[in-house]
């Protein structure tokens, strides 16, 4: 049996049978979503902007929140005035209760204006609401509409948009706040929140909670929020003020954004759809994860991305592999080629340690283990100063364990791998005789040969002992001094 959305309705309304007393509560629920009612009432708020009176228009509030990872609640709160008893302040928030299964091939922002939002609340005698068989997005939010602002706004707005994407990908996944955007259009806030939605995966868009207003700002709590201009003052965290295209306290540009921003902006659909479909090759896990895959997927199709940090790991090179491996490249149909040019392209635009290379390419199958290995080795072996800042001990006991279990790669790096056995924590002597083996088959020439097996000697040798320095017989001659 196919699960539907629940809906509610809640407002101020007068008693009723069911509700003895009147003020603000739902007045009309689906069965689907009458066990969630706990969960969709702290939802269904609305504060009005200060200073505004009866005759300026209020904002829509329109919201995506992901109360935990198996439910899906979406709001569109109006304000209307006065409720029964002519007390002015009342609104009316109509809220979808839904799972994320229900919302897959949508990203929230499309059902802004979806026909399924009620223009007024359905009153208690209407015997509820009936579940709704699906989402139904709107026609005011799509790619055209993205398109036809970055084209309004130009570089400018490609600007803003990389860093308001930097700023998305780092609250989805855990690693700063989300943003604050600013204006006293409310369209232009949907606006921009579509533009921060459609570069991302389906998948990962889901993800981005958000409201086009509230009153208070500071004291919100989704990845993306909307409000006007006289509240926006005193935000901490990442501001965008959007009718003027600038912003506080927002980050540089981090790659992946300038990739898919630009993508967007030159209106290269095509490149997202490839984004998409490497991403979509993955696992569906948690919102981290699946940025940290996103990377990966836009380092492996950007020539020009240079080497970004990832959460959590110490080397970017280590961090991109581990990205690539959760794109699961074989079912996303990514040639090795491009993978082995991408981990050759983001090593020497790296300067930090390579990390342990060996375990992050563990989960990699073949022919993608290999195909990063070709390009780590060609990027090392183009670069002595390269092999010096990046193959730290650790690097070097992973990559000799490599040598060994890859021999016929040692061909296309001979340097790398001498500089690798040299180094590599472990016994001088077994170093040594593999050294030697790969002289015999020609890979050095014996100057490098020797000096090689002479720093390995030196490594083994003892420290001479040395003989006590007596100190006390100076005694004698200081007194006669």
């Amino acid at each position: 049996m196919t699960r539907m959305a629940g809906q509610a309705h809640y407002t101020s309304a007068p008693p009723s049978t069911d509700a003895p007393h009147g003020g603000f509560r739902f007045t009309a629920v689906s069965p689907t979503a009458r066990p969630a009612l706990d969960v969709l009432r702290p939802l269904t708020g609305y504060a009005r902007p200060p200073g505004r009176d009866r005759h300026h228009p209020f904002p829509v509030a329109f919201a995506h929140d992901r109360p935990d990872d198996d439910a899906v609640v979406l709001t569109r709160t109006v304000f209307t005035g006065q409720d029964y008893s002519g007390r002015w302040g009342n609104h009316f928030c109509h809220a979808w209760y839904a799972t994320p299964d229900e919302l897959a091939g949508l990203r929230p922002v499309e059902l802004w204006d979806s026909p399924d939002w009620a223009p007024a609340p359905t009153c208690d005698d209407d015997r509820g609401l009936p579940d709704l068989a699906q989402l139904v997005p709107g026609s005011a939010v799509g790619p055209g509409r993205v398109t036809r602002l970055l084209a309004g706004t130009g570089a400018p707005g490609v600007r803003l948009l990389e860093r308001l994407l930097t700023v998305v990908l780092r609250a989805l996944a855990g690693e700063g706040p989300g943003a604050t955007l600013v204006s006293a259009d409310p369209d232009r806030v949907v606006d921009w929140m579509a533009a921060a939605s459609y570069p991302l995966p389906v998948g990962l868009a889901a993800r981005l909670t958000f409201t086009t207003y509230t009153a208070r700002p500071q004291d919100d709590h989704h990845h993306l929020t909307g409000t006007r201009p006289e509240n926006g003052e005193g935000v901490t965290g990442p501001v965008f003020h959007l009718d003027r295209l600038t912003g506080d306290e927002c980050p540089e540009p981090g790659p992946a954004a300038r990739f898919l921003a630009g993508a967007l902006g030159s209106g290269r659909l095509d490149v997202l759809d490839t984004v998409a479909e490497l991403w979509d090759a993955g696992p569906a896990d948690d919102a981290g994860a699946g940025v940290r895959r996103l990377r990966a997927a836009c380092a492996l199709l950007a020539p020009d991305t240079d080497a970004e940090a990832f959460a959590g790991d110490g080397s970017p090179l280590v961090g991109f592999v581990r990205g690539v491996a959760e794109l699961r490249p074989q079912e996303a149909g990514l040639a090795p080629g491009r993978l082995r040019d991408a981990a050759a392209r983001h090593l020497a635009d790296g300067t930090a340690p390579l990390g342990d290379v060996r375990a992050a390419l563990a989960p990699l199958p073949e022919p993608y283990r290999p195909a990063v290995l070709a390009g780590l080795l060609s990027a090392l072996e183009a670069s002595a100063e390269l092999r010096t800042a990046t193959l730290d001990m650790q690097a070097c006991a992973s990559l000799a364990a490599l040598v060994e279990e890859t021999p016929d790669l040692l061909a296309a790096g001979p340097a790398t791998a001498l500089h690798v056995l040299r180094r590599a924590p472990g016994e001088p002597r077994p170093a040594a005789l593999r050294i030697l083996r790969l002289f015999r088959q020609g890979l050095w020439e014996e100057a490098e040969t020797y000096e090689a097996l002479r720093d390995l000697a030196r490594a083994e040798e003892p420290e001479p002992e040395r003989a006590p320095r007596l100190l006390w017989r100076r005694g004698p001659a200081r007194e006669k001094e």
